[in-house]
């Protein structure tokens, strides 16, 4: 055979070979989509005779891969965090410890601190410039501010809370966060989870587990009050820490699904199994 048509023939099969590839891949997308569309009709459908709500426009997610992460107490232990608010002379009066005017309360894995007087006066309060503000405070405790998300400001009274929430790979952890109590004068208090010093990710390509699966659970569900209307406003993935023990090192955050509906409730639920974590 001429070596020329050899090689036009071998392009053709080459370019129709992709052809078939594109269009396999097409229809499976298709099909996929599909049949997502199908379940959730009938997860909508299940829901709703329930009086459960599931809106057109609530999108429920693709399943991502599953991450355990161990992280570490960013105050270490709390004996750690009282020398680092208070110095070392400070008295105890059950779980609350003062130092003058200053006092830091330990609640298991929580702290809340206030001041006396406030620091770190700053000209205009904007969400710009409280953010920065509680950054360079972050800093100045040691705390990795890098891995926490600015998450907008409350007034609460006189006081604005200024929220941070942390986040990996564009995923909460629910239960971390940080608030700090501003004023004009400067920040008041600071309040959290002592957690996130050390973000370590352990290798896993498991997916997470249906949340189709675990909506259809809701109507089982002793959370939600029977003959009530409900309504799912949000459905995401996440992590979630939960109650850790003592020890304030390799503390494991679970992969999770987090639903919440207009009533309130935010159910979390464990993504490697689909059972729901009683908090």
């Amino acid at each position: 055979m001429d070596l020329r048509r050899l090689k036009t023939v071998f392009i053709f099969v080459l370019i129709w070979i992709n052809i078939m590839l594109i269009f396999v891949l097409y229809s499976a997308r298709n099909y996929k989509g599909e049949e997502k569309k199908v379940m959730t009709e009938n997860l909508t459908y299940l829901l709703s005779k329930n009086m459960i709500y599931l809106p057109e426009t609530t999108e429920i997610p693709d399943s991502p891969d599953i991450c355990n992460f161990y992280l570490e107490k960013m105050f270490g232990s709390d004996q750690e965090m009282l020398v680092k608010f208070l110095g070392e002379d400070y008295l105890a009066e059950g779980t609350l410890y003062k130092n003058g005017g200053n006092s830091l309360r330990i609640t298991g894995d929580e702290f809340s601190f206030s001041r006396e007087k406030a620091e770190g006066k700053i000209s205009e309060l904007t969400p710009e410039n409280i953010e920065k503000l509680c950054r360079r405070e972050m800093e100045s405790l040691g705390i990795m501010a890098d891995v926490y998300a600015f998450g907008g400001i409350n007034y609460v009274d006189e006081v604005i809370k200024a929220i941070f929430t942390v986040r990996q790979d564009e995923m909460e952890f629910f239960d971390a966060y940080i608030s700090f109590d501003v004023s004009k004068d400067g920040i008041l208090g600071i309040s959290g989870k002592n957690i996130i010093s050390g973000i370590k990710a352990s290798d896993s390509n498991t997916p997470y587990y249906s949340v189709i699966s675990i909506l259809a659970d809701l109507v089982k569900s002793q959370e939600l009050e029977k003959n009530v209307a409900h309504t799912i406003v949000s459905i995401r993935p996440g992590y979630y820490i939960g109650k850790t023990e003592e020890s304030y090192r390799n503390i494991l955050a679970i992969p999770v699904w987090q639903i919440a509906t207009d009533r309130g409730h935010i159910l979390h639920y464990d993504a490697r199994n689909g059972q729901k974590i009683n908090e």
